[in-house]
């Protein structure tokens, strides 16, 4: 259903730029002495017309392009971004954009994340292990997946280190 919507949009793109060349055609033709039949009014009422409907083609094309469709090209599938570069290092991450989440690269090349919180840090079992227990714990996931539910701007991730732990504890203490 989401592809009719985005191919809808594309559709009426492109009827909207054939009709903007349309009326820009004739109001040349104007402005060129063939006025046939128009009027001044009517010539003033298609430039008005003309300019709302480029207007109106550049918010679709926004949207269009936020979609991660190319609007000017034949192919219909959205623009793959490609993935951020995966950390080779094992142990604990947190997200760049300052989310609360805790995130481990587990010595197996999994990943798993969890919301941060006190009781979190608590059942840390090792420097690079996860309780099985903590509630909300994403399971293990692959980096593609991991990309794909947290945010593009929770990337490139922080590292974290044993030293970072008192400083961890202490911003989420203050947060409680």
């Amino acid at each position: 259903m989401e592809d009719d919507y985005k191919t809808r949009m594309v559709e009426e793109f492109h009827e909207l730029k054939d009709r903007i060349d349309k009326i820009n055609d004739i109001i040349e033709k104007y402005n060129n002495g063939e006025r046939k039949h128009i009027s001044v009014r009517e010539a003033s009422l298609m430039m008005a017309q003309s300019y709302i409907m480029q207007d109106y083609a550049l918010v679709l094309f926004d949207r269009l392009k936020a979609a991660g469709i190319n609007p000017e090209s034949d192919d219909m599938e959205p623009e793959k971004t490609p993935l951020p570069p995966e950390p080779q290092s094992h142990g604990f991450f947190i997200p760049r954009d300052g989310k609360p989440y805790l995130i481990l690269h587990d010595t197996d090349g999994t990943w798993s994340y969890v919301t941060n919180t006190p009781a979190v840090m608590c059942k840390i079992v090792s420097w690079s292990e996860l309780s099985y227990g903590i509630n909300k714990f994403s399971g293990y996931i692959n980096w593609e997946q991991l990309v794909e539910d947290l945010q593009d701007s929770a990337f490139p991730l922080i590292p974290l280190n044993a030293s970072s732990m008192p400083t961890i504890a202490k911003a989420l203490a203050d947060n409680d």
